[in-house]
């Protein structure tokens, strides 16, 4: 880390010797991991700082690559799954969302009894939620102990649950549900307009709540 407005580098020879068989081994300093180029302080800063920007902020402010805050990053995920259990999971919730332009996708899956991401894959057909079984087994969960998915209308997820969670009913979660009933409110104005004039530019009121109305 820097000291102050000033950026600091740590130079230490560090003890080696060189085997016949194994080549030339050096000892683990105690405050960096081994050739991270990086202080253990300077890795929970980056870490730290990737919960709430994004990675190209991180290395303009410590005037980095990229590439060298994304090895740091994705170092302690794995270490972090490495070590988790799901075996408790049991209500999932589902969703898709853009992760650039060109119809490229992520479908991400979280944990409602803590609020937790814990996998996430490219794409948004049924072989992410085969893809989620698979990682849910390798981390000690089981397809079933799921006893709740909830998800949007997506025929994809629903199909990909039904084959791999047999014993998990669906949800739909509320803001496709309202979309839908929105949709369908909008429609049905439309349609009577044309024989109800008071019907025209009155869309937003149908969709109020009752209490709502002035």
């Amino acid at each position: 880390m820097n000291f102050f407005q000033f950026k600091t580098y740590i130079h230490c020879r560090v003890p080696r010797t060189e085997c016949e068989d194994c080549g030339v081994k050096q000892i683990n300093v105690p405050w960096a991991r081994k050739s991270s180029g990086f202080t253990l302080l300077m890795d929970v800063l980056i870490v730290l700082m990737s919960q709430n920007m994004t990675v190209s902020s991180i290395a303009e402010m410590i005037d980095e690559h990229d590439t060298r805050i994304w090895r740091v990053i994705g170092f302690y995920v794995e270490q972090a799954r490495s070590q988790e259990n799901l075996s408790e999971v049991k209500s999932v919730g589902v969703d898709e969302t853009s992760r650039a332009k060109g119809h490229k996708y992520v479908t991400v899956f979280i944990y409602f009894d803590k609020s937790k991401v814990i996998y996430a894959c490219e794409g948004k057909n049924a072989a992410t939620i085969e893809s989620f079984k698979d990682d849910l087994e390798q981390h000690h969960g089981s397809c079933k102990n799921i006893t709740n998915f909830c998800c949007d209308m997506s025929p994809a997820f629903i199909s990909g649950i039904e084959n791999n969670f047999p014993k998990a009913s669906i949800t739909f979660d509320k803001f496709h549900v309202m979309k839908l009933m929105n949709e369908a409110v909008d429609q049905v104005r439309r349609e009577e307009q044309s024989n109800n004039f008071l019907l025209k530019n009155t869309r937003y009121i149908w969709l109020k709540n009752p209490e709502n109305l002035t």
